[in-house]
Formats: structure tokens, sequence, C-alpha cells
């Protein structure tokens, strides 16, 4: 998913005020997390897309945590 986002004003040099073409309501996102040149009336392009490598690996993760809780439990 590809979404267009107008820089609305930073505030503090902080944080950013977006607008998401298409969807009501403000967004705040930390400017460190922005392109440099980023600025008030800035168009960008954020892409959301599924990592379902990471997901697995998280999955895989919680189930090792939950087997040594629930080993621990026990003893």
């Amino acid at each position: 998913m590809r979404l267009r986002v107008v820089v609305d004003r930073i505030e503090d040099n902080r944080l950013a005020v977006l607008e998401i073409e298409g969807v009501a309501g403000d967004f705040v996102w930390p400017v460190e997390f922005l392109p440099p040149e980023t600025h008030e009336g800035s168009i960008l392009n954020f892409t959301i897309e599924a990592d379902p490598e990471a997901e697995e690996a998280q999955r895989r993760k919680i189930r090792k945590l939950r087997e040594e809780l629930l080993k621990r439990n026990k003893e």
C-alpha cells in the first residue's frame, strides 16, 4: 500500500503533522524519521508492506519464550 502524505507543519523541530491523502485527521510523526530535506508543504510517499519473514521470526521468538516460561513454571 502506498500513501501520499503532505507535511502540514513541523512543531518544535521534532514532530511533523502529516495529512494522509484520503484519510480524515492528522498523523504525527517524528521528524528524525523523515528525509533530511523535509519541510512544511513537502509531499512524501509512504509505503506499507507486509514482512512475512520477520513475522515468522517473531512467532518463533514468542513460541520459544512461552515454552521457557511453561518449563520454568513446571519446575
